[in-house]
């Protein structure tokens, strides 16, 4: 079934089909199983391991390495078929801060952040936006466009891949991206280029970009920053065989961004899915699941959803087709945390949802964009779903209120920054996640119908 079509028999499940409350019951042994210790224990490991290997454990480097070497040897002590999926990546590396330097707009350090695979180049020239669209999602948009000068275009609607391919064919020497000005995306924001560009590239929040709009001044745009190929990999624990031949995928992304340990993001995912893992094997007693259950540690996710397209495209057609759901877990332990379970098929975001309200707790939506894991399986009509406790958004007014927190605050003030350690996680709500997640993974492997639509009532 096309990814299309998919999407649209998800969007019209008849949810009157799912049992209306979740049966907890079924699944308490488990989440019993699943304590806040064993969570916070591995989460302790993976701090030792960045601390040991360069405070940080991102792709192609040693704290990954030792990380997948750790979760491995754990999976294999429990009984599970693991394997390595080693593959190559791209990877882009700065030698020094970025710099943008504009006659009267004041810009902090921090304001400033180099879109990875941004090429390196150190250009003077006027800031000029698109004569079309400031969003610059179409060639049109470029249409008289000085040559030689800096493009200044909008975040949103398109990638920023094809924003910069636009910008450098009509002869853009560096390209600035302004946050949306929307809420939540309002302020310095970090990216990612699908392929290497030709030109410098940042991102800047949306009040310098309307400044810069107004003024069209001659800046100073410098990048200087290294690529190559590196190699990662990803960690594969596949459990006994169901009786359907189906499979569900359950992943998290293992590696973290060079400016910190990761423990946030991603150890607290990880940590879900490993502790899940370990205590369903403690628990199995010789239970032969309706469905396998694959547990994935996926590499590269934060250079591009490297290890998890690798994976997906690696799959021969007929295992794939009978991937029965996919669940993905990135970012559960934020210390400003929302409850959120992602907008996918009905039929997957049920499972979360019903759990929830079962147990008395508040869960909110969350879009599911194409930022982590869960998108490739998405995007090939694959059952997908999860849950997200929050990442560099502001969390609103109407969040606190239902989540608690702090609004007009980042639901992680330490993403993808040197303090994401073991001080920047909220326990308590990493607990009440990894219970969900416990409870979603083992009634989809129960359920010989998971992942299927459901027929109208």
């Amino acid at each position: 079934m096309s990814a299309a079509r998919h999407a649209v028999l998800a969007g019209a499940l008849c949810l009157a089909a799912v049992p209306a409350v979740a049966d907890v019951g079924a699944t308490e042994a488990l989440r019993n199983a699943v304590t806040e210790d064993g969570l916070l224990g591995h989460l302790r490991s993976f701090q030792r391991i960045a601390e040991e290997n360069g405070g940080n454990r991102a792709a192609g480097r040693p704290g990954h390495e030792r990380s997948a070497d750790h979760v491995a040897a754990l999976l294999e002590q429990a009984g599970y078929t693991v394997r390595f999926e080693r593959f190559e990546f791209p990877f882009f590396e700065e030698t020094a801060p970025p710099v943008l330097a504009a006659p009267g707009v004041a810009l902090e350090r921090d304001q400033i952040r180099t879109l990875a695979n941004s090429g390196s180049g150190d250009v003077t020239a006027r800031v000029v936006p698109p004569s079309g669209s400031s969003l610059a999602c179409e060639a049109s948009d470029f249409q008289g466009f000085t040559r030689g000068a800096i493009a200044l275009v909008r975040r949103g609607n398109c990638t920023f891949q094809t924003k910069v391919g636009h910008a450098a064919a009509a002869g853009a020497k560096g390209v600035v991206i302004y946050n949306e000005g929307t809420e939540g995306r309002t302020g310095p924001f970090r990216g990612q280029l699908g392929d290497p560009a030709p030109v410098p590239v940042v991102g800047v929040p949306a009040e310098i970009g309307a400044r810069l709009r107004e003024a069209r001044p001659e800046i100073r745009l410098a990048v200087d920053a290294r690529t190559g190929m590196r190699s990662s990999r990803n960690v594969v624990a596949d459990g006994p065989e169901g009786t359907t031949g189906n499979t569900v995928l359950v992943g998290a992304h293992l590696d973290g961004v060079p400016e910190g340990p990761g423990i946030n993001d991603n150890g607290s995912g990880a940590a879900v899915v490993l502790e899940t893992a370990l205590r369903m094997a403690e628990l199995g007693g010789g239970e032969r699941p309706a469905n396998r259950v694959r547990f994935a540690f996926w590499g590269a996710e934060e250079v591009g959803l490297v290890g998890s397209r690798h994976h997906l495209q690696s799959l021969p057609e007929e295992e794939r087709g009978r991937l029965a759901a996919v669940l993905n877990f990135d970012m559960l332990g934020s210390p400003n945390p929302g409850r959120l379970i992602y907008d996918g098929p009905a039929v997957i975001e049920r499972v979360f949802r019903d759990y929830f309200a079962a147990i008395g707790l508040e869960a909110g939506s969350t879009p599911m964009r194409g930022g982590s894991d869960h998108a490739p399986f998405a995007r090939a009509g694959i059952p997908t779903g999860g849950l997200y406790t929050g990442a560099g958004e502001i969390k609103s007014e109407e969040s606190a209120a239902r989540f608690g927190g702090t609004a007009g605050q980042p639901f992680d003030p330490c993403y993808h920054q040197a303090c994401d350690d073991l001080t920047n996680i909220d326990a308590a709500v990493l607990h009440q996640m990894a219970d969900a997640a416990a409870h979603a993974v083992l009634t989809l492997a129960r359920d010989p119908e998971a992942g299927k639509e459901r027929e109208p009532s």
